[in-house]
């Protein structure tokens, strides 16, 4: 269940993910997080907690909850921070060390100048392939992880991480809207011919933008719905502040909308973040360049184009996507297979975003569609 750990509504968010997915009834994690919550102030108190922690249960040989805590720890340090990359190690390192759900193969899928890094998950005897993959600021790990709510399912799980996302960022690759450039590299490489699909967060987006252009897909997942970049930003902006900076950008007017902008992310560590991680994923060097890279990732114009089978999951508290959204893309998709959509509210345990703290609710759902 979603936990109410500290104020701060993204700290909050994120203790939920990193460890109520799979450590909310274990003991150690249970105590740990007794020494780690009061010591979260900022995002250098929360780096100090969480590292401390994960380096303790390391030595200890407790490879998935050292793994957990370095992700945490990671989570807030600039890409150019020197404890940034050694960090990142660790959390990879412990995760495979502790890793046991499935059979698996690693694999280095080449892509433009670089790979993008993909781990097979094996069904033995699967008949049919998923493709399983993140958004904004997941790394394939994560989702490797969560895929233990798919085991017995007749599919054999593709998890990868995409230009803009984990290895592949930090390898060079910038994010990019048009999904469907990857999404087919990946199928040709393995030379699938058709195969199903789960974008989480921002793949919400992307999955769609993947479908709309790849008909090699025939099943796509939004976990969840993820309508426009510009709404995670109006979700948590005053309307009328939101209006302006949209006039602004239509304006091209880059000093001003660069001066506000530093100026809210100084006061605002949630703002502050979703900006710095931008200009990090995209490779973008000013918020202003930023907000006109995030204009392209809008899925009304290709709503029409996408005829699979669709399923749509929303919650209705998500934090970084607007629930009202979901009606909008359900009678968007006019051409789909077949749509189903699902609000998931509050009493259900399932209303933030992607269901965090009863994961299990999507995943649920994910299975009866495939």
């Amino acid at each position: 269940m979603f936990k109410q750990y500290v104020e701060n509504e993204q700290f909050n968010l994120q203790i939920n993910r990193f460890i109520n997915d799979e450590f909310e009834d274990n003991p150690v994690v249970q105590q740990d997080l007794e020494t780690i919550v009061p010591q979260l102030k900022d995002t250098e108190s929360w780096y100090k907690a969480w590292f401390q922690k994960a380096q303790e249960r390391e030595l200890d040989g407790k490879w998935s909850i050292s793994s957990a805590y370095y992700q945490a720890a990671e989570f807030y340090l600039d890409s150019d921070d020197p404890r940034d990359q050694f960090v990142y190690e660790k959390y990879r390192t412990n995760f495979y060390k502790g890793y046991t759900d499935f059979e698996y193969e690693s694999y280095k899928v080449p892509y433009e100048n670089s790979y993008l890094p993909v781990v097979k998950l094996i069904t033995p005897g699967a008949s049919k392939n998923l493709l399983f993959f993140a958004g904004f600021d997941s790394y394939m790990e994560e989702m490797v992880k969560m895929a233990h709510f798919m085991k017995g399912l007749d599919y054999n799980i593709y998890v990868f991480d995409g230009p803009g996302q984990g290895t592949a960022l930090k390898n060079g690759l910038k994010l990019t809207h048009n999904w469907e450039k990857p999404i087919s590299i990946i199928l040709d490489y393995f030379d699938i011919k058709r195969a199903s699909a789960v974008g989480m967060s921002l793949g919400g987006y992307l999955v769609m933008r993947a479908a709309a252009f790849e008909k090699r897909l025939d099943k796509v997942v939004a976990f969840d719905i993820f309508y426009s970049f510009m709404d995670s930003l109006r979700v948590r902006m005053p309307y009328d502040k939101m209006t302006k900076v949209e006039q602004l950008l239509a304006a091209n007017q880059k000093e001003i909308i660069n001066t506000q902008f530093y100026a809210m992310m100084k006061q605002n560590l949630d703002l502050n973040w979703k900006i710095n991680k931008g200009l990090e994923n995209t490779g973008t060097k000013t918020p202003y360049d930023l907000l006109k890279e995030f204009q392209k990732y809008n899925i009304k114009p290709i709503l029409p184009l996408i005829n699979q089978d669709v399923l749509l999951l929303a919650g209705e508290n998500d934090q970084y996507v607007p629930s009202s959204r979901l009606p909008e893309i359900t009678t968007g998709l006019v051409n789909a297979g077949s749509v189903k959509s699902i609000m998931f509210d509050k009493a259900s345990g399932g209303d933030q975003h992607c269901q965090a703290g009863r994961r299990e609710l999507g995943f649920d759902e994910i299975k009866k569609f495939l």
